[in-house]
């Protein structure tokens, strides 16, 4: 498995293979967790912004955890600034 793409807070990052879930990083860890994560994002899923960490698989990024998981971003005041930034870029 290759290294991830250095990242940051408040970058853009594309989730999925086809890199069709558009996202904004909202933390990144010092070092990556058991399931690999190494990054949160928050993203938009039918108007809902959610955080979720992803991992790098090869050449593209994935959500960490398959399957439906994370939180609703827009109750943590911790990521409210992230929220504001995803929903600012979407409208530009």
């Amino acid at each position: 498995m290759s290294e991830p793409p250095r990242v940051k807070k408040e970058d853009i990052i594309y989730i999925g293979r086809d890199g069709g879930i558009r996202a904004v990083v909202s933390h990144v860890y010092a070092e990556p967790k058991l399931n690999g994560a190494v990054a949160e994002v928050v993203y938009d899923d039918k108007g809902k912004a959610i955080n979720e960490d992803v991992k790098w698989v090869l050449d593209h990024w994935e959500f960490a955890v398959p399957g439906p998981g994370g939180g609703y971003a827009d109750r943590y005041d911790r990521l409210k600034h992230f929220v504001s930034i995803l929903r600012a870029r979407s409208r530009a």
